[in-house]
Parts: C-alpha cells; sequence; structure tokens
C-alpha cells in the first residue's frame, strides 16, 4: 500500500513517536496517498468524458476485408485523451459482417481486417510486423496527425511505454505488447506498461 511517507523509503511515524506502532485500543491510522505519486503510477483513473466524440463508433472497413480468426498474432494497447478525459476505443473496428460474441467480446466475424479490436478496452489485434498507430487510424476512418485526433483538435503528443516520441503520431509503429498513449487537448500522466489477458487457444 503506497503512503505519501512511504515513497521517500520512510515508513509513516505513528502518533506516539514509534514507526509501525499505536496505543493499546486504538486502532491504526490509515495511511495517506500522495496523489501526485498516485497519478504519476496510473492509480487515479481518468474519467470518460461526455459526448459522442469521447465515445466514436466502430466503423467496417472499406478494403482488405478477409476471413480469418480474429485474435491477432501480434497485440498492442492503445490509449486515447482527448481535454484530459479518456476516449472510448469502441469494440468492432476493422471488423465486417456478422460477429459472434461472447460476454460482450467479438469471438467471430465474417471478415476482420489487418488490425482490429474486439472489444472496448484498447488491445489492438494485427497479424504482421511493419505497421503503425496511422494505419488503425485508418482502418478506423478516423484523422491521427500531429494537429488532430478523432474530431479533437490541437498538438497531439504520443507516448510509448511511458515515454514521450517526438515522431509524428501516425508514424509511431505497432509492436507486439507496445503500451501507446495519445493525448490532445492536456495532459494525463501516461501509463507505462498494460497487463494483457491470456491469449486465447487456437
Amino acid at each position: 500500500m503506497l503512503c505519501s511517507a512511504c515513497a521517500a523509503g520512510t515508513s509513516a511515524p505513528s502518533p506516539t513517536g514509534t514507526a509501525g506502532a499505536s496505543r493499546a485500543g486504538e486502532p491504526r491510522p490509515e495511511p495517506s496517498v500522495d496523489p501526485h505519486l498516485a497519478a504519476r503510477h496510473g492509480l487515479v483513473p481518468t474519467q470518460i468524458g461526455r459526448g459522442p466524440e469521447f465515445q466514436p463508433v466502430a466503423r467496417a472497413p472499406r478494403a482488405g476485408c478477409e476471413r480469418g480468426r480474429v485474435t491477432g498474432r501480434f497485440r498492442a494497447h492503445v490509449e486515447l485523451f482527448g481535454r484530459r478525459h479518456a476516449i472510448v476505443i469502441p469494440a468492432a473496428i476493422g471488423i465486417g459482417g456478422q460477429t459472434k460474441r461472447q460476454y460482450g467480446r467479438i469471438v467471430a466475424a465474417d471478415c476482420r481486417a489487418g488490425m482490429r479490436t474486439l472489444d472496448p478496452s484498447g488491445v489492438v489485434h494485427f497479424d504482421r510486423e511493419g505497421l503503425r498507430l496511422g494505419d488503425l487510424f485508418a482502418v478506423w476512418g478516423q484523422p491521427l496527425g500531429r494537429a488532430r485526433m478523432l474530431s479533437f483538435r490541437g498538438p497531439v503528443s504520443v507516448f510509448v511505454g511511458g515515454r514521450r516520441v517526438t515522431a509524428d503520431p501516425g508514424d509511431v509503429p505497432l509492436r507486439d505488447g507496445a503500451q501507446i498513449v495519445v493525448e490532445s487537448g492536456g495532459y494525463v500522466p501516461p501509463h507505462p506498461s498494460f497487463r494483457f489477458p491470456p491469449r486465447t487457444a487456437p
């Protein structure tokens, strides 16, 4: 459990002045959490923004939709933030035709593009190397550049593994296991990593 004093490598003092001790019969005080430390480590969730711009819809791919497994050989996690609020990346980006779902997650479809989303977690499935973040937005039919992300206009920042990158947002590579955060309209401390769910059996 985090506390403001523990962040510096020390224990929070007790009312008696002895670390970790309390008077007999008295409840131990609850340790406090430094809000800046919590935000830096991704312990404070960012609220989803209100309005349709924060919940954009998925679109079926206009081209390159082929039959095959919907789960990909590779996976990356993408998070989007606009005006310091979370944007939902919808399920069914790059999915065409009829779909089969289990517990809200797409498990089969008539066809799928080279990259796709199966649920609104931000996990992107893809089958080959060499793809970039701009390819995902192209399949989605949404704009992405240095000054625009979806319907949000203004400077766009990208973080990979918690580190800011200076490349054009559309040129950021999609690599297996990558954690990518895209922000416009204000800074949100980016998560440096993501715990992917277990891969499903073929």
